[in-house]
C-alpha cells in the first residue's frame, strides 16, 4: 500500500527517535525510509532499540502495520530520492542541542538543490530553534549557533496554541517538555491578563535527561530521592514566557523550578497564579473548557492528574483549584510523548493536512 508520507529520523540511538520510531508502526499514513547517525551504522533498528525487534527489522512481521516497507537499519545520510518519493516529506531531528540546528541547515540546503517536486519539511526536537529572539537563544543555548535566517523559518510548534500557523508551516520547533507542562497548564489564565508573580513547579522522570548515562540519571542515585536543578536558570523558563505572550519577562515574574523525580517517564507541573480579582473554581473550569475546545489532547479533569493517566499516550491531563485571587494549576503528561515525539507527530499531522490525533488516539499505560 502507498503511503502519502516518508519520514527520515536523525538520531537513531536516543529516546527521541525510539519514540518516534514506536508511535509511527500504528501510523497508516506514514513510511519510515531512514533513521541516521554517526554510530551503529548498519545496524537493524531492533538491535538500536530492542523492543522494536519485529517491527522494523522483519519482512514476517505484519507488513501492512508496519510504517517501514523493508527493513530498516541505521544509515549515515538520508536517501532523497527515496524520502522525497511520496506526496510529503518530514525529517524529525532527535540530535542534541547544538548538533541538531547545523545538520537540519546542511539537509535543508541540500534537499532544496533536489529536482524533485516535493519539498521537504522538518520538525526540530532540540531546543535549537524554538526561541525566536536570537539574543534570549544566546543567553539560554551558548552551544547553539543562531542561523537567524532559518531561524525566522521555524514556527513553534504547540498545536493547542499555533495549530494554524504550524498546519502553513515547513519548518517546526517542536516544544520543550517542561516548558509543554507549564505553557498548557497557564495559557488559559496567563495570556489575557496575570501580571506579576506566577511559580512553576515542574517535576520530571529520568528519561528527561537522555538515553545516556548521567550520575542525576542513575538509578542508585535517583531512587529514593529528590531534587531540584537549574533553579531560576533553565532554558525553557524563556520558551514558556515567550508561549504565554512575555518571552523577555516584562510583564510576568516566572519563577520556574525543575525537579527531579525517581520515574522513568512523567512530568508533574503544579502552576501558582494569583489573579487580579476574586474567582471561583467552577467559573476558572469553564475558562478551561473552553480555551481548549476542539484540543483533542488535552482533558481537564476535577481531581488531580496522575501519570498514570497520561503515561504512554499524548495527554495531557489539567486540573485546577481556586481560593480566592489564589489559584493552583495542575498538568501531567508523558515527557517522552506529548512532551516530545507525541508532540512531533501531533506537528506532522498538521502539517500534511491529517486530523491530528492520527496514529496517536490510544490511551495511557495504567497501571505502569
Amino acid at each position: 500500500m502507498s503511503r502519502p508520507i516518508r519520514v527520515a529520523i536523525l538520531g537513531a540511538s536516543g529516546y527521541g527517535a525510539g519514540e518516534l520510531l514506536r508511535l509511527l508502526v500504528a501510523h497508516d499514513a506514514v513510511e519510515v525510509v531512514a533513521v541516521t547517525s554517526t554510530s551503529q551504522v548498519g545496524e537493524p533498528i531492533g538491535r538500536v532499540h530492542p523492543h522494536l525487534r519485529g517491527f522494523y527489522d522483519s519482512t514476517s512481521c505484519g507488513m501492512a502495520k508496519r510504517s517501514a516497507a523493508m527493513p530498516l537499519s541505521v544509515s549515515s545520510q538520508v536517501d532523497f530520492e527515496r524520502l522525497l518519493g511520496a506526496e510529503h516529506a518530514v525529517v524529525f531531528s532527535s540530535l542534541p542541542h547544538g548538533a541538531s540546528g547545523m545538520a537540519l541547515d546542511r539537509l535543508l540546503n541540500e534537499s532544496d538543490k533536489s529536482t524533485r517536486a516535493v519539498r521537504l519539511k522538518a520538525i526540530d526536537l532540540s531546543g535549537d530553534f524554538r526561541l525566536s529572539d536570537a539574543s534570549l537563544h544566546q543567553q539560554h543555548y551558548p552551544e547553539s549557533p543562531v542561523l537567524p535566517e532559518r531561524r525566522a523559518e521555524f514556527v513553534y510548534g504547540m498545536a493547542e496554541l499555533n495549530r494554524q500557523q504550524i498546519g502553513a508551516a515547513r519548518y517546526v520547533a517542536n516544544p520543550g517538555c517542561l516548558a509543554t507542562a507549564a505553557i498548557l497548564a497557564g495559557a488559559p489564565l496567563i495570556k489575557p491578563e496575570i501580571l506579576g508573580a506566577v511559580v512553576a513547579d515542574v517535576k520530571t522522570g529520568s528519561s528527561g535527561s537522555g538515553r545516556q548515562l548521567k550520575e542525576t540519571t542513575h538509578h542508585p542515585t535517583r531512587h529514593a530521592d529528590f531534587r531540584a536543578y537549574k533553579p531560576l536558570a533553565h532554558q525553557h523558563e524563556p520558551e514558556i514566557l515567550q508561549a504565554w505572550g512575555d518571552p523577555h519577562g516584562e510583564r510576568i515574574a516566572l519563577s520556574f523550578v525543575p525537579q527531579s523525580m525517581a520515574t522513568s517517564r512523567g512530568i508533574f507541573a503544579t502552576v501558582h497564579v494569583t489573579l487580579p480579582g476574586p474567582a471561583a473554581t467552577a467559573e476558572l473550569r469553564e475558562r478551561y473548557d473552553r480555551f481548549y475546545a476542539g484540543c483533542p489532547f488535552v482533558r481537564i479533569v476535577d481531581d488531580s492528574p496522575t501519570l498514570q493517566d497520561v503515561v504512554g499516550s499524548n495527554f495531557c491531563d489539567i486540573s485546577l483549584a481556586c481560593r480566592g485571587r489564589q489559584v493552583i494549576v495542575m498538568a501531567a503528561l508523558d515527557n517522552l510523548v506529548k512532551g516530545m515525539a507525541g508532540a512531533a507527530i501531533q506537528n506532522m499531522n498538521l502539517m500534511c493536512g491529517l486530523p491530528e490525533t492520527s496514529g496517536l488516539w490510544t490511551p495511557s499505560l495504567r497501571p505502569v
